[in-house]
């Protein structure tokens, strides 16, 4: 924590600096606002934010960064009517709508964000008015991003499940960059309610990685197949690494589907040697298997165990190979 503080110190040095230099430029403002956010100083990363704002008015990487301090110091309905004023910038640049949408649902993981103290009557009532409030907006405000994420993470927290709320939660579900814990949630509640989406690939191919550690072992294996099907190498093998790390047991099916991947791709690592041991263990041994196993140990990658080897030669497959 001590370095990551002095880490910070530094930038707020080099930053200040590149101010003094560069006194009509928004950017240097927005990054000391972002470094004070960090630093958990938020007046102080506010007047930053704002002070680029009034250098420039459209620059939208301070707008979206305000827009998640209101919604982080749960000033909901100042963040809601900030990306109202903004929508068009935000949303006709696809990296900024993503971004925004990454930010504020990030704070959904936090297990206190809609908690009030039991002892604060007032502020519960204020937050249950804020929400009120909220929802009624949504007939004027159909598209805005940041009021159904704030109400989508609030009924996820109190339990509300209503046709209204379902609604929102089958639009939220499919917004890209929208936090992997959050998403799983919605889904989970859109099921619960007997809307099918978990089989929904264009959902499952959302997810960076397994979204939580009570995942289940099919959702796990969906959101594998899902990478695959996008060819990202890193993410795929890591997903399949979590998914072992979180004891979910993957279907042979998604497990031989991951070996074939990883030949195609002549991606030969421990992952694709652990998923042949497995699929093996359960009595499945193929030429696809084979092969990888053969690979693996050409690019000393991994080295066959003896039982490896024995199995090969057992099914006649180093002989004929």
């Amino acid at each position: 924590m001590k370095n990551k503080t002095e880490k910070l110190d530094i930038r707020i040095i080099k930053y200040e600096q590149y101010i003094k230099a560069n006194p009509q430029k928004a950017y240097g403002f927005y990054c000391l606002g972002r470094i004070y956010f960090t630093l958990e100083k938020y007046k102080t990363a506010e007047n930053y934010f704002k002070k680029a704002l009034s250098i420039d008015e459209d620059y939208t990487r301070a707008i979206i960064a305000l827009i998640e301090l209101y919604v982080y110091r749960k000033k909901f309905i100042k963040a809601v009517y900030l990306f109202s004023k903004y929508r068009q910038d935000i949303n006709k640049n696809y990296i900024f709508r993503v971004k925004l949408v990454r930010g504020v649902s990030s704070y959904y993981s936090k297990s206190d964000f809609f908690r009030t103290p039991s002892t604060g009557f007032l502020k519960k009532l204020f937050l249950k008015n804020t929400m009120r409030y909220a929802r009624d907006l949504v007939p004027k405000e159909s598209s805005n991003i940041v009021l159904k994420i704030i109400l989508s993470m609030y009924y996820l927290k109190t339990g509300e499940n209503n046709i209204f709320v379902m609604q929102m939660f089958k639009t939220c579900v499919y917004w890209d960059g929208l936090d992997d814990h959050l998403r799983w949630e919605l889904l989970k509640a859109l099921s619960d309610s007997g809307n099918k989406l978990i089989y929904d690939m264009n959902i499952a191919k959302k997810f960076s990685s397994i979204p939580h550690q009570n995942c289940s072992d099919e959702y796990a294996g969906i959101i594998l197949a899902a990478s695959m099907l996008k060819g990202d190498i890193a993410k795929t093998s890591e997903i399949y690494n979590l998914a072992n790390k979180y004891s979910k047991k993957l279907a042979p099916e998604i497990m031989w589907r991951y070996v074939f991947w990883c030949r195609e791709n002549s991606f030969y690592d421990s992952s694709a040697y652990d998923c042949c041991k497995k699929l093996v263990k359960l009595g499945w041994m193929d030429k696809v298997i084979a092969q990888t196993f053969l690979a693996l140990k050409d690019k000393n990658s991994v080295k066959l165990s003896k039982r490896d080897e024995q199995m090969l030669k057992l099914y006649g497959y180093i002989d004929s190979l």
